[in-house]
């Protein structure tokens, strides 16, 4: 539903969120539909297939994920073995999309239309791969808003778990705001150079009075040097980040007294550690 709405310039209640849960585990059936559906809540659940068809006791099965789709739950792509994709070679990606997908077609009689990165992790490779099985979104786990300049095959969403999950960070994410962002740098998400040159422009540039930036890795907190020229940020990073896994959050405030909300999440090869 909120997919679409953008695709067709509906305009969404204020303040709409969208819930998913990644991976297929048996809890959603136990824990998480239940609340969901007393209230009423619409959930998106994101799975690897191949868990599911090992029968493993701690993920959901097929009668289960089909009873789930009665129900009204949107059942997402995520895989079929939940690898990193931005490790496989070509035909391997494609590979675990096509398999999942065949999959999905024998059991529950049709292709899911919302795709889900393995670890939120990917790379202009995998994000062109992903763009030719015609999937309508793909999501992320880099913390964010939803806006006008959002990429559809890169979708931010906030995590919330046992470690980011108290119940002030649900009424934080709720209630945040984007921040219209364009003519980003690197574009690539997998970095192909460490320390990285990170910059890009503002939508509203009068967010640049309040804006924050933080880059954390493996090791933590990373120092920058945030320069901003009119609607042009510059993040100039201090030191070489860690292989793996980089987060960069910039928060602002605007007019309105709302924060605004971007993440971004980067991949460190090893061979640039």
């Amino acid at each position: 539903y909120i997919i679409n709405s953008f695709n067709t310039q509906t305009k969404l209640p204020k303040n709409t969120i969208g819930i998913s849960i990644d991976d297929g585990d048996k809890s959603i059936i136990t824990e998480a539909w239940p609340r969901m559906k007393k209230y009423g809540f619409p959930l998106t659940v994101f799975v690897s297939t191949e868990p599911i068809d090992a029968k493993l006791s701690n993920y959901l099965s097929w009668d289960d994920i089909r009873n789930l789709k009665s129900e009204g739950v949107i059942i997402g792509a995520h895989t079929r073995t939940h690898a990193n994709l931005t490790e496989l070679a070509v035909n391997e990606i494609k590979d675990e999309i096509e398999y999942s997908n065949k999959r999905f077609l024998n059991e529950i009689n049709e292709i899911p239309q919302l795709f889900a990165y393995p670890y939120g992790e990917t790379s202009m490779q995998v994000i062109n791969i992903i763009k030719d099985y015609k999937f309508k979104a793909a999501f992320g786990q880099h913390s964010g808003v939803i806006n006008e300049t959002s990429d559809f095959n890169y979708l931010p969403r906030f995590s919330l778990n046992e470690k980011y999950g108290n119940i002030d960070r649900v009424i934080f994410s709720a209630n945040a705001k984007g921040i219209g962002i364009y003519d980003f740098v690197p574009a690539d998400p997998l970095l192909s150079e460490n320390p990285p040159f990170i910059g890009f422009s503002l939508l509203d540039k009068k967010l640049a009075k309040t804006l924050n930036c933080f880059i954390f890795d493996s090791k933590g907190n990373v120092e920058i040097e945030q320069y901003i020229f009119g609607e042009r940020v510059e993040n100039r990073v201090k030191r070489k980040l860690n292989a793996g896994r980089v987060r960069m959050n910039c928060t602002a405030k605007g007019d309105d007294n709302i924060w605004r909300w971007y993440g971004k999440q980067f991949i460190v090869p090893n061979y640039l550690d």
